[in-house]
């Protein structure tokens, strides 16, 4: 037993030894300053090699001052960070960067819906495969098996309700936003119960449902500059007051670390509130004259957005603060929807386009796949476990499958 306690003891020297090493090799002995991160754990004003060892010397313990990437263990995610930091640079600037493009085939299929008309707007998939999607012009929420290739409709308690945005919750229950009624709804796919939580701010028109790792929901009140938390358990909602005027929110997600960010279409800049503090923290983006669409989020802390009027795609590292940008095909006219799969490729739906597009940041290279010889307007998408992309087509009033070639 004490031979194997020393035996630990030397192999944790040894380990932080040879961090230590590598990261002299990374960083200079001199001092840095830097703000953006707090990595200056001594407060002295400078970055330097005492912050680096106090970092190396906390490896394996908790103390949430050096857990950068907060996940309740002090590791080599919390180093890349430290280095990420350090060595940021001045963020007022970007470029839109050169990309390599290519065509891939894929298979295409189209599932009209029952009601003309019925808008279909959010889409979401649950363990069983079956697609769930809200109906704005036909006050309802549809479910359409792929394996039967049948689309069930539920239609929705409160007359002209307009169910906008949807999330399915880790029972199978589908949350719902209701941006005319002003609540959050619920469907219970098993007894086919709906419920509604009316949200305390009237006339907010709610969106852009998002769960945490508790499973609480998330969303914003496009009309009311504020983000608002749901508790399935106690059916309260609680507001957070945005606190600037002239902002119009869109587009959210939730980061590893629990914080929401958010877009502001008004000034196109992202914003991030930590519901532990209820601090937000806004960030302008670099360039002017662009309209950002929808935001998402991959596994390493990179929001991905898409800008609409310039035809680009936008990167924003929630850990440097900084900005690239990457040149559309000409293909993709009016990109709009957005979802970061599973391999983090980022895929893109236009609002006037016959096309859809991935893009890799391995080989910033865009992949496009025809989808149709005619206008697709795809208001948002998904990718299944299988990598299969669902599509909402809007005007064409259907929902689309795509099979990729790779």
């Amino acid at each position: 037993m004490v031979r194997g306690a020393i035996g630990t003891v030397v192999g944790a020297a040894m380990y932080r030894k040879v961090v230590y090493m590598m990261l002299v090799v990374l960083f200079p002995l001199s001092g840095y300053a830097q703000s953006d991160i707090d990595i200056d754990f001594d407060d002295n004003g400078v970055v330097d090699l005492q912050d680096l060892l106090a970092l190396t010397e906390a490896f394996g313990s908790y103390d949430a001052k050096y857990d950068l990437h907060p996940d309740g263990v002090i590791d080599f995610k919390d180093l890349i960070i430290f280095a990420g930091a350090y060595n940021q640079e001045d963020t007022s600037e970007s470029v839109t960067e050169e990309v390599e493009e290519r065509e891939a085939s894929a298979q295409v299929e189209f599932f009209e819906l029952l009601t003309p008309n019925s808008r279909p707007n959010d889409l979401a998939i649950d363990s069983r495969g079956y697609i769930w999607f809200t109906e704005m012009g036909a006050n309802a929420i549809g479910r359409l098996e792929p394996r039967t290739d049948t689309i069930r409709r539920f239609s929705l308690t409160t007359p002209g309700a307009q169910p906008h945005s949807i999330a399915l919750d880790s029972q199978g229950h589908v949350w719902f936003s209701e941006i005319a009624a002003n609540r959050i709804g619920l469907l219970d796919p098993f007894s086919d119960d709906i419920q509604e939580f009316t949200v305390p701010t009237p006339g907010s028109r709610p969106m852009s449902l998002k769960f945490d790792d508790q499973w609480q929901l998330w969303f914003i009140e496009s009309a009311a500059d504020r983000i608002a938390r749901l508790d399935p358990v106690t059916e309260t909602i609680e507001e957070f007051s945005i606190g600037e005027e002239d902002i119009t929110l869109g587009s959210l997600q939730i980061d590893d670390g629990g914080r929401v960010w958010f877009v502001d279409h008004e000034q196109s800049q992202l914003g991030m509130l930590d519901p532990d503090t209820e601090k937000i923290t806004t960030y302008s983006l670099p360039d002017s004259g662009f309209a950002i669409g929808q935001m998402g989020l991959d596994s390493v802390g990179k929001l991905w957005f898409t800008d609409t009027d310039s035809t680009r795609l936008g990167m924003f590292d929630t850990i440097t603060k900084q900005t690239r940008y990457f040149r559309f095909p000409e293909e993709m006219e009016s990109p709009y929807a957005l979802q970061v799969d599973s391999n983090d490729r980022v895929w893109v739906g236009g609002q006037s386009s016959g096309w859809l597009t991935s893009f890799s940041l391995q080989d910033t290279t865009f992949t496009l796949y025809e989808i149709s010889d005619d206008d697709v307007e795809v208001k948002n998408l998904r990718v299944d476990p299988r990598g299969v992309v669902w599509i909402v087509d809007s005007t064409g009033n259907r929902i689309g499958r795509i099979e990729t070639s790779n």
